[in-house]
């Protein structure tokens, strides 16, 4: 759940993305999991979802592997872009501003640390490998 004021806008960088609303200070907490607005999705539930959903859930969610689960936004943070050098650092379940961000400056995180499975799917995996080495 984003922890700060923030809006969705069309992104020079992809789509859409989440932008911040004020000024958000150095070393802030940003953004923090919550089970009211992150949903966690079993890896294994993936199989019995429609490819359109699988491909939304590739797209905007983070993969955790210590519980194999993809956590999925249901606020702004599923509208976050990648950028190399992010102005939002992961600490697990909590982000921080690594720096400030002014008001209107476009929030980013790295997708490698969050693992989003779109960015590198060598990575995460998306297909539960009981179930495909049966054949489903």
């Amino acid at each position: 759940m984003l922890l700060v004021d923030h809006y969705i806008a069309p992104s020079p960088v992809h789509g859409l993305g989440v932008f911040a609303r004020t000024f958000i200070p150095a070393g802030t907490k940003a953004w923090q999991a919550h089970p009211a607005i992150d949903r966690e999705i079993p890896r294994a539930e993936l199989d019995t979802l429609p490819p359109h959903v699988v491909s939304t859930i590739r797209t905007r969610a983070e993969y955790i592997p210590e519980r194999d689960v993809f956590r999925l936004a249901a606020d702004g943070d599923a509208y976050m872009n990648h950028c190399d050098s992010p102005n939002l650092v992961d600490a697990g379940d909590s982000m921080y501003a690594a720096r400030d961000i002014e008001a209107g400056e476009e929030l980013f995180c790295d997708y490698r640390v969050v693992r989003v499975a779109a960015f590198d799917p060598d990575q995460v995996p998306t297909r539960d490998p009981a179930r495909a080495a049966a054949g489903g």
